[in-house]
């Protein structure tokens, strides 16, 4: 895995990406919070976003560069190699 004494710029990219997944998050939770009239296409739309931001975190944790675009695009699918536990 990437760390900040080694790949410091891809280290901040990386927590970069997992402090957006916990922001968008924390708008979830208070939107769902606040408003009674919260839809399922809704949530489909901000869960994938965090959900985006969660696979890319996985995806470059050992990749000390940067991302091409196409692997900006296909890091946000859901990983293969990431089982869920709960």
């Amino acid at each position: 895995m990437i760390n900040s004494k080694d790949n410091p710029v891809q280290w901040a990219l990386w927590l970069d990406e997992l402090d957006e997944a916990r922001e968008h998050l924390d708008r979830l939770i208070a939107a769902l919070t606040a408003e009674s009239e919260y839809d399922d296409s809704r949530l489909r739309v901000d869960l994938g976003h965090v959900m985006a931001h969660l696979n890319r975190a996985w995806a470059r944790r050992n990749i000390p560069r940067d991302l091409t675009d196409e692997e900006w695009e296909s890091f946000r699918e859901y990983p293969k190699d990431l089982q869920p536990i709960a």
